[in-house]
């Protein structure tokens, strides 16, 4: 789940401070994933780039790196709290090719054309992402790349040796996210989502971030996405808050695969993506 707010989604994770915290550490968990889809999607110097869903600005930011002086990066998120944080960032990384506009993908208009169209957990929480992506192949221009990148729970995530903990939070928060109508197979859908939007076949492949050790993000970040959907999982009686411990889950999620000296995996991270022929 990312901080990509827009109008017609199920977002569960609101926009706290802590919110704004989790993305920048969720972030660091698949910058080195995206990093490579970009290079994928054929991000390249002097390109114009289209965000969807920048929420605090962690993909921005990597486009704006990647197209360089010459290019330019527009983000587009619904939050504001989110939007004011990507500025901030973008200005102390000093850079001058990337900017921010407020509003609800499933109704803006565009000015321009693109290079290129991304986003990185975002049709997840769109209630029609097929539409969707119809409308925003309409600022691509001929010949442009359009790619996303999407959660896919199909497949629990796991720690080796087990760690009950570890694997019945995720549990909980697939269950969660089923239970609030969020898209927990987007990740899977995205080729359906391309081929009935109208986008030629796309590319795909998966990953999964695997941590160990004390020092490993993922117990917070895991920690923090539970704090997030706790009133959710309460309202619908997954766990009682006992059975969650939010203040001490982070420090237990460690413990439990630490001592073990063991593993842990995330979910998958599948992304898609195509070039488009002219569409004019």
């Amino acid at each position: 789940m990312n901080g990509k707010s827009q109008s017609s989604h199920h977002y569960l994770l609101g926009h706290s401070d802590e919110e704004m915290w989790r993305l920048q550490k969720q972030a660091e968990l698949w910058h080195p994933a995206t990093r490579r889809f970009l290079e994928d999607v054929g991000i390249k110097a002097g390109m114009k780039v289209l965000d969807v869903g920048t929420g605090v600005g962690d993909v921005a930011l990597l486009l704006a790196d990647r197209v360089g002086p010459n290019g330019q990066v527009i983000g587009v998120d619904s939050s504001p709290t989110a939007l004011d944080l990507a500025r901030r960032r973008a200005e102390a990384a000093t850079f001058m090719n990337v900017s921010f506009v407020q509003g609800d993908i499933t109704q803006m208009e565009f000015a321009m054309d693109f290079d290129a169209i991304v986003g990185r957990l975002i049709l997840q929480h769109l209630s029609d992402p097929v539409a969707v992506l119809g409308r925003l192949v309409r600022y691509l221009r001929p010949d442009g790349s359009i790619g996303f990148q999407e959660y896919d729970f199909t497949r629990v995530s796991y720690s080796l040796p087990p760690s009950a903990l570890f694997d019945q939070a995720f549990s909980w928060i697939r269950e969660t996210a089923r239970r609030a109508g969020l898209d927990f197979q987007a990740g899977m859908r995205l080729y359906s989502f391309f081929l009935d939007a109208g986008l030629p076949a796309p590319q795909m492949y998966s990953e999964a971030v695997v941590g160990a050790g004390p020092n490993w993000i993922g117990y917070e970040v895991l920690a923090l996405m539970i704090r997030g959907v706790l009133p959710l999982i309460l309202k619908f009686g997954i766990a009682t808050e006992q059975e969650v411990g939010i203040d001490t889950l982070a420090s237990r999620l460690q413990e439990g695969i630490v001592s073990q000296r063991g593993v842990a995996r995330w979910v998958d991270l599948i992304s898609a993506w195509t070039r488009v022929g002219s569409h004019k």
